[in-house]
């Protein structure tokens, strides 16, 4: 039994309803959802996207460059999870009161024996740094082809952060001190998919119950004629 109504959308458009963007309104609104794998940068008005762009830079892969520093800097391999734990517990994007440092445990790479290492706030601060310079260049392009028509929508409405890492520490003011532009973290960022899914699939069954999907289907075959 196949299914009656199939209907598909980008996961940066579920983030921006989750975060509570009411985004079938006629203004544009721009939502920059940090996820795992990939941040997706968007504009979206009227229910549509009008332009969005993706970088390969994300949760995963900031992880994946604190690795890769405390390799370089003290000889150590740690693994995902306590670069995770550095990041969480020192990480920012802007320097923050009573910065502190964490003591971590890995291998030493030389002698294969155990190792500590002492990290700052401040070193894992310019590994995210590097980083986050890739994304804001897409923000940049996608602000760069916004329609006219939007842009006073955006410097009213600002950015929206969603995902796990609109979590990082003080990146709502690191953002802010880009663009000038007013910026908000998700009440829940990671739970913006997921609620937007549950939220968009509510709208939806709304619109069937209404018969709005019969409307335009008879109005596509219609055209066919």
């Amino acid at each position: 039994m196949g299914a009656s109504l199939v209907v598909v959308e980008e996961e940066v458009k579920m983030s921006a309803i989750g975060a509570g963007i009411n985004v079938d309104l006629p203004r544009g609104h721009l939502v920059v959802d940090i996820g795992g794998g990939t941040t997706d940068i968007a504009i979206i008005s009227a229910g549509e996207i009008v332009i969005s762009r993706s970088v390969k830079v994300a949760g995963k892969s900031l992880n994946e460059e604190i690795v890769k520093y405390i390799r370089s800097e003290y000889n150590v391999a740690i693994g995902i999870v306590t670069a995770e734990k550095v990041k969480k517990n020192i990480g920012s994007l802007v320097k923050y009161p009573n910065e502190r440092s964490i003591q971590i445990y890995g291998r030493d790479i030389v002698s294969g024996l155990p190792k500590e290492a002492k990290i700052t706030s401040d070193e894992i601060r310019n590994v995210l740094l590097s980083s986050f310079s890739k994304i804001t260049d897409v923000v940049i392009e996608v602000m760069e082809n916004t329609p006219p028509e939007l842009a006073g929508d955006i410097m009213k409405n600002g950015i929206m952060l969603c995902g796990g890492g609109a979590l990082i520490r003080n990146i709502d003011k690191y953002f802010f001190d880009i663009f000038q532009l007013p910026t908000k973290i998700a009440a829940e960022p990671l739970g913006c998919v997921i609620e937007g899914t549950k939220l968009y699939e509510k709208s939806i069954l709304r619109k069937v119950e209404e018969g709005v999907y019969d409307d335009q289907q008879k109005t596509y075959l219609e055209g066919l004629r």
